[in-house]
């Protein structure tokens, strides 16, 4: 369970990697990062922190400050950094904003992405915190990671706004890098669903504070009681009925039961079609039936894709970074001896440390072998070498070093609320 420090408030005493950002939205640019960050803590012995706006910058959110922290949870976070966005905080200097971050926790290393800005008229970005970190004064590390693209644009939760405006629900599933979802208690609806469409649907609260989706018909994913559901959700109005009503209705398909008060998690998988007006109730439900089997050919299809989206599409930042702050980090996992948690990336590449790993098996070889080289028994004068028995302690100390620092790095680590759906 991750901390909440609030910030210019609350300490954290551990020493820790702080990564900056917005985080008003978990996608797949912000996942990358975190992946990286994950690593680099665990190399450098830090624990992992993220900062992060609770009510977001400006406008609505797609997350909840809750449902983001429980998806950092995911990338081994130990604390949120929460931070208010008001006009305080807007005035404060990029430089006073670091001082005042470790006034209270105790950073030794900062990530971010290479746009991040900060600070008073958000003069501070990448190269601040750069040459921040280059003053040794100042005792930390500082790594950028590059923007992740999708399809040739920036991923970024303007964009996934932009697609859900859109109901492009598929377009911004992959730049999420998982299904966009919503939380929200059933309550009671119209009551048309059974009696009327055949067709028993809940109704679900859409909060105020969550970014508006495009009025229409999708299909849908939902966990209930631990058992997994398909189905079709109506977000919007009821014309065949002459409900204005904005209303979110869904029907789970294959289940029956009494959800009423209870919060459920559904998932948008991908937008059907516009909400229609039709002539009657049978028409409603003959489309509703066409509905429901493209929602079960589609759910089909885009099972376990995510995983996929969020190994291949970082592929091309991996390399980027390399090149920037060589990320030689990723092989040495095993070799979390050199623990210089303020210069990690400098001293974490060493090519010494990897020639050990050879000389464990190699060393032991050789050298007893050159003890008992026959040249040494021809020449008898060198056969009481007492020099050459010293010269084999020596090459047992550093493998008994390696052994011990080996063992280092072991010990490392519904009644049916019933709703039609239009």
């Amino acid at each position: 369970m991750l901390s909440v420090i609030e910030y210019g408030k609350d300490e954290y005493e551990f020493p820790a990697l702080i990564v900056l950002g917005c985080f008003d939205a978990i996608h797949i640019g912000h996942r990358e990062l975190l992946k990286k960050a994950k690593l680099q803590a665990k190399i450098n012995g830090l624990d992992l922190g993220v900062m992060m706006f609770r009510d977001g910058k400006s406008g609505k959110l797609l997350y909840s400050f809750e449902e983001r922290c429980a998806i950092l949870e995911q990338f081994n976070v130990k604390f949120v950094l929460a931070i208010d966005f008001n006009d305080g905080f807007k005035a404060i200097s990029p430089l006073d904003f670091l001082h005042q971050v470790e006034d209270k926790v105790n950073v030794k290393a900062y990530m971010s992405g290479k746009d991040f800005r900060f600070g008073a008229q958000a003069k501070g970005k990448s190269s601040t915190l750069k040459n921040y970190a280059d003053d040794e004064e100042n005792g930390v590390w500082y790594m950028p990671v590059k923007d992740v693209a999708l399809g040739g644009e920036k991923v970024s939760t303007t964009l996934i706004k932009s697609c859900l405006e859109a109901g492009n629900v598929a377009k911004a599933d992959e730049l999420l890098g998982e299904e966009f979802f919503l939380s929200g208690e059933v309550v009671k609806g119209a009551g048309r669903g059974t009696s009327v469409v055949g067709f028993p649907t809940v109704n679900i609260f859409y909060p105020e504070w969550k970014h508006d989706i495009k009025h229409g018909v999708y299909s849908v994913k939902c966990n209930i009681d631990g058992k997994d559901y398909t189905g079709i959700a109506n977000y919007g109005n009821c014309p065949t009925f002459n409900d204005e009503r904005v209303a979110l209705e869904v029907y789970f398909e294959g289940f029956s039961g009494d959800l009423y008060g209870r919060t459920l998690t559904v998932k948008f998988v991908d937008y059907i079609r516009d909400i229609e007006e039709f002539g009657s109730a049978e028409e409603l439900t003959e489309q509703l039936q066409t509905d429901l089997q493209t929602v079960s050919e589609e759910i089909v299809a885009t099972d376990d894709g995510f995983d996929e989206i969020i190994e291949v599409q970082p592929v091309e930042e991996e390399q980027s970074v390399e090149a920037e702050q060589p990320v030689e980090e990723e092989q040495p996992v095993e070799e979390e001896q050199p623990v210089e948690e303020e210069q990690p990336v400098e001293e974490e590449q060493p090519v010494e440390e990897e020639q050990p790993v050879e000389a464990e098996q190699p060393v032991e070889a050789e050298q007893p072998v050159e003890a008992e080289q026959p040249v040494e028994e021809e020449q008898p004068v060198e056969e009481e070498q007492p020099v050459e028995e010293e010269q084999l302690v020596e090459v047992e100390q550093p493998v008994e070093e390696v052994a011990e620092e080996q063992s280092l790095t072991d010990d490392d680590n519904t009644d049916n609320g019933e709703q039609n759906i239009d």
